[in-house]
C-alpha cells in the first residue's frame, strides 16, 4: 500500500481518533459502552426503566411501553460525561501499577430525541434518535523523567523469564536463579515496548418503533438503522524510541491499494413486551440485536517498509442486550424499579487479531458476558408544581478483554500485563424533575470510580 495513504491516515486519525475492539490496540482495552436506558429520568432511577417504560423514551428502553402514551409526545436529552481508561504504565509482572487517563465529553452531547404518536385500536408507533457510544481519547506507557534533571524516574512495565522456559518469576528470583548456575543469560529481563495509543469512537441509532396493546399486554417491536465511525491507532516504540511499528483499526472500504475511510451502517432490530395487571405492577422485557460493522485492521512496520498494508478485514461486533425489568407501586407517590440486564461481551472477540503477532482467532484474549443489575427509585410529590426526586444503584461487572492465555512466554506475559482484569464498578445516581401538564424537565447525575455522566431531558406533550 502506498506511503501516502500513512500520511493521509495519520492525518485523518489527529483530526478525529478512531476505535475497534476485537483487536489488541491498547486504547480499546477498556472501551466503556453505553448500554443504560436514555433519558435523566432513567438515569436517576439507576438505569432501571425496563418494567416502567411510561414515557417518549421507551422507543429505546422498550417499545412495549409506548402504549401507556395518550397524547404525541416529544423527548429530547443532553449528556456530559468523564471516562477514566486504565493502562498498566509501570511496575513489574504481576505486581504493576495502572494509571487512569481521562476521556471526556467538551460539550454536552444530543444523545436521544424522540417522536410518539397514539393511534387508534390500541397502537402506538414513534421515531427516535439515540447514541449509546461515543468515546475519544488517549493514553500512553512511557518512561517518566525528572523534567529538570532527565533523571528515571518510572520505567515502564517488565518482566523476568527463565530462558530454560517456564513462567515469569520476581526479579529476586531471577537473581538468585543467574547466581546459582553462574549463567547471567539464565534468567532475561523483558520491558514493554513504550507507545501512544488513542481512539475515537460513534454510534448512532436511528430507530422506528411500534407497539400494540392487547388487554393488560403490549408488545412492541423497533427497526434501528445504526451508523457507526470508528477508529483507533497504537504508535509502538523501541526501548530507544524509534518507531517500531503503527497499528490501526478504521471504519474503512478497501479496494486493492485504495482506502476510503468512510461510516459504516447495519440494520438490526428490538422487541419488547410488557405486563401491566394493575396500576401497581407491571413486568418488561427487551432484546437488541448487536449491530456488525466493517473495520479492517492495518499495521505499517519494518517488514512492510512503513508502508501501511492490511492485516485483517476485521468487524467490530456490537454486543447484543437483553434485559427484564419490574415496577412496583406500593404507594401512589413510591415508584420502585428493577432490571437485570444481559450483555454478551464476548461479541468484541468474535474473530479477534493480534496486531503484535498477526495471529488471528487469538483466543487468549476474551471478554466475559455480563449481568448489570439496576435499582432505583422515584418519589412524587404532588405539589402545585408537581415535582419528583429519584435515586438508584448499579453494578457494572468487570467485562473488558482481557488475556486468559498461557504466560510462560514473551508475547503472553506482555498480553497479561497489557490486558489484566477488569474492574467492576459501582454506580450510584440521583435525579429530579419537575412536570406540567404539557412539559416535563428532568436531571439526573450517575457516578462511579471511573464513570461519570450527568442528563438533562425535557418532554413536550400535545
Amino acid at each position: 500500500m502506498r506511503k501516502s495513504l500513512l500520511f493521509i491516515a495519520l492525518c485523518l486519525l489527529i483530526a478525529i481518533p478512531a476505535t475497534a475492539q476485537n483487536t489488541d490496540i491498547e486504547s480499546l482495552s477498556g472501551l466503556q459502552f453505553n448500554f443504560g436506558n436514555p433519558g435523566a429520568r432513567s438515569l436517576g432511577m439507576g438505569g432501571a426503566f425496563i418494567g416502567l417504560a411510561d414515557d417518549a423514551s421507551a422507543a429505546e428502553a422498550n417499545p412495549a411501553g409506548l402504549t401507556i402514551l395518550r397524547k404525541p409526545e416529544i423527548s429530547i436529552e443532553g449528556r456530559n460525561y468523564l471516562e477514566q481508561q486504565l493502562l498498566t504504565t509501570s511496575g513489574t509482572f504481576p505486581d504493576v501499577q495502572r494509571t487512569a487517563f481521562t476521556h471526556y465529553s467538551d460539550r454536552v452531547q444530543f444523545a436521544f430525541a424522540s417522536v410518539v404518536m397514539p393511534l387508534p385500536h390500541n397502537f402506538t408507533i414513534g421515531a427516535y434518535f439515540h447514541e449509546p457510544l461515543r468515546n475519544s481519547g488517549a493514553g500512553q506507557v512511557v518512561p517518566v523523567r525528572d523534567p529538570f534533571t532527565g533523571q528515571l524516574k518510572t520505567n515502564v512495565p517488565n518482566f523476568y523469564l527463565p530462558s530454560s522456559g517456564g513462567n515469569p518469576i520476581s526479579k529476586a528470583e531471577c537473581d538468585s536463579l543467574r547466581n546459582s548456575t553462574k549463567n547471567p543469560f539464565a534468567c532475561l529481563e523483558y520491558r514493554v515496548n513504550p507507545f501512544i495509543t488513542a481512539l475515537d469512537v460513534k454510534e448512532q441509532t436511528y430507530g422506528l418503533a411500534g407497539a400494540w396493546q392487547v388487554g393488560k399486554f403490549s408488545f412492541g417491536a423497533t427497526a434501528r438503522w445504526q451508523k457507526f465511525d470508528e477508529g483507533a491507532f497504537t504508535f509502538r516504540f523501541t526501548q530507544d524510541f524509534d518507531v517500531d511499528s503503527v497499528s490501526v483499526q478504521a471504519t474503512a472500504k478497501a479496494n486493492g491499494a485504495d482506502v476510503a475511510i468512510k461510516s459504516q451502517h447495519d440494520l438490526t432490530f428490538g422487541a419488547g413486551m410488557k405486563w401491566a395487571p394493575s396500576d401497581k405492577f407491571s413486568l418488561g422485557a427487551v432484546y437488541k440485536k448487536g449491530a456488525t460493522f466493517d473495520t479492517p485492521t492495518f499495521i505499517a512496520n519494518g517488514q512492510t517498509g512503513f508502508d501501511f498494508v492490511k492485516l485483517a478485514d476485521t468487524t467490530f461486533h456490537i454486543p447484543d442486550v437483553a434485559g427484564i425489568g419490574v415496577s412496583v407501586r406500593p404507594i401512589p407517590v413510591l415508584t420502585i424499579n428493577a432490571d437485570a440486564v444481559h450483555v454478551t461481551y464476548s461479541n468484541l472477540t468474535d474473530n479477534f487479531v493480534s496486531t503484535a503477532t498477526g495471529i488471528q482467532d487469538a483466543s487468549g484474549y476474551q471478554a466475559k458476558d455480563v449481568t448489570e443489575l439496576h435499582l432505583g427509585g422515584e418519589y412524587f410529590f404532588p405539589t402545585k408544581v408537581p415535582f419528583a426526586l429519584r435515586a438508584g444503584v448499579w453494578r457494572d461487572p468487570a467485562h473488558s478483554i482481557e488475556w486468559r492465555g498461557p504466560i510462560n512466554q514473551f508475547e503472553g506475559v506482555a498480553a497479561a500485563l497489557l490486558y489484566p482484569k477488569g474492574e467492576s464498578q459501582m454506580h450510584y445516581s440521583v435525579g429530579a424533575g419537575v412536570a406540567w401538564p404539557r412539559f416535563q424537565i428532568d436531571a439526573a447525575y450517575d457516578s462511579s470510580k471511573h464513570y461519570k455522566v450527568g442528563s438533562l431531558s425535557v418532554v413536550t406533550r400535545f
